[in-house]
């Protein structure tokens, strides 16, 4: 039997060998291509939302936009090269494929790992810039500084370990290949939950109704979503460490990575897509946001003050508050009718003006509402 019939590893007991079939001849190989097209369906619907968002809605393009682009754009390729190299054995069983087509899916199997692992990076980056723009406390943003430097930096050294000492190609590169994938595994799923952690003290801070402040913390924290993904997914990675069958486990880890690259851009895409809702599903903005006129969770004390609130460098906002009467004694002088006490409470905001976009940008759903409250304190109250 010549070297391109046989099989790149021996069969069970009573499996006889099939060498025949290309794209979508097992039952694996069309699961991650369904499972690829519906999730990048998704993810490409969810961010032509966010574009139009940015570009016309808001009018304000940021970084994390080209971010997200990038990162659907290498998602694409890895979809493409795992098409491609299904011929050459990706989800197929290593005893019906044949050495010289084995050779063949070494040489695509660098691709799938370059094009696996930046999507996952670019997406949190992107999310990082976002709490970076809404979010100016200072310490939150050396926070941010130190997450992004963090997920950076370790995907820079996946990359050049792939490209250098556990290339596909060099032989003997499998152990160190697998305990790689292990390692972005465990580091993924534990970025993910920093960035869900991260905007939860300020967000606990925030002076707004318990209910716009659960919708903040949801919003934030969908782009971090694909922690679920990620978990699941490692599941089938550490059963690549003991599978001789190596073909056939990456294909089974492949369909959870498109789930993960995907829906990773379709939660960071739902987390700006506020202003959207507002425009064109203000029903459903006002159910889910509640009204715009909400008063702050917490009452400000009445009396002579002046609040300086601070947000970025296009909005700024100030709290004006009346001074109370004195309250006078009893003996001879004239109170107060009734000890009516009225206490005017204004927000006076103003903007750059060089901003033209949409009042209801993804950044003023950190800002207070405007509002005008009085209130009556009867006696002995």
């Amino acid at each position: 039997m010549s070297s391109a019939q046989v099989g790149a590893m021996p069969p069970p007991d009573g499996v006889t060998p099939d060498f025949s079939g290309g794209v979508g001849s097992t039952y694996l190989q069309t699961t991650l291509i369904i499972v690829y097209s519906v999730t990048f369906s998704l993810a490409t619907i969810t961010m032509i939302l966010r574009l139009y968002t940015a570009g016309w809605v808001v009018k304000k393009m940021s970084w994390d936009s080209p971010l997200i682009v990038l990162a659907w754009a290498i998602s694409l390729v890895f979809f493409i090269t795992s098409v491609k190299a299904m011929p050459s054995g990706f989800g197929k069983h290593m005893y019906n494929v044949t050495v010289v087509d084995l050779q063949g899916y070494f040489d695509l199997l660098l691709v799938l790992a370059l094009t696996y692992i930046w999507p996952p990076t670019l997406t949190k980056l992107a999310i990082l810039v976002l709490y970076h723009r809404i979010i100016p406390n200072r310490l939150f943003r050396i926070a941010v500084y130190l997450t992004a430097l963090s997920v950076t930096a370790y995907t820079v050294v996946f990359t050049a370990l792939f490209a250098g000492p556990c290339n596909p190609q060099s032989t003997g590169s499998g152990v160190c290949l697998n305990n790689i994938s292990v390692a972005q595994a465990v580091l993924n799923i534990l970025t993910d939950a920093v960035l869900i952690i991260l905007p939860i003290p300020v967000i606990h801070h925030l002076q707004m109704p318990l209910k716009q402040r659960a919708t903040i913390g949801a919003l934030l924290s969908l782009g971090s979503g694909v922690i679920l993904a990620s978990c699941v997914r490692i599941g089938y990675v550490r059963k690549m460490q003991n599978n001789p069958d190596v073909t056939w486990t990456q294909a089974s880890a492949a369909v959870w990575s498109s789930v993960e690259l995907n829906i990773g851009i379709v939660c960071n895409c739902l987390a700006t897509l506020k202003p959207f809702v507002r425009k064109h599903l203000p029903l459903l903005a006002s159910l889910v946001g509640g009204s715009s006129s909400s008063k702050p969770s917490k009452p400000i004390a009445s009396g002579n003050s002046f609040h300086p609130w601070r947000g970025d460098k296009a909005s700024h906002g100030y709290e004006l508050h009346s001074v109370d009467r004195p309250k006078r004694t009893a003996t001879g002088d004239q109170g107060h009718a009734g000890n009516i006490m009225v206490v005017d409470e204004f927000q006076v905001q103003y903007g750059n003006a060089r901003d033209k976009g949409d009042a209801s940008s993804t950044e003023s759903i950190l800002a207070n509402d405007t509002y005008r409250k009085y209130r009556g304190d009867r006696p002995g109250a």
